[in-house]
């Protein structure tokens, strides 16, 4: 009973070391990562985000635009009847 308790312990301490040495891999890669980012300054993909945004304004601005025509077209065919 007691050896089967200190095996128990013995695997929750390893788990738990894991799981520390785990987390303390992902603080060290993500600091090496982030060397180069200062906030308020263009990164690597601020570009790319910008870009892409961007090209979705000017679809969601076309789209408005279409269904802004078509509602006053609507509205000019009723009016005439």
């Amino acid at each position: 009973m007691v050896r089967a308790l200190s095996i128990g312990v013995l695997v929750g301490i390893a788990i738990l070391l894991a799981l520390l040495v785990l987390c303390a891999v992902g603080y060290v890669v993500s600091r090496r990562r982030a060397r180069d980012v200062v906030p308020g300054r263009p990164d690597r993909v601020t570009d790319e985000v910008v870009s892409g945004l961007m090209a979705e304004l000017r679809k969601s601005q076309a789209e408005a635009a279409h269904w802004k025509a078509a509602a006053e077209r609507l509205q000019r065919e009723i009016d005439g009847r």
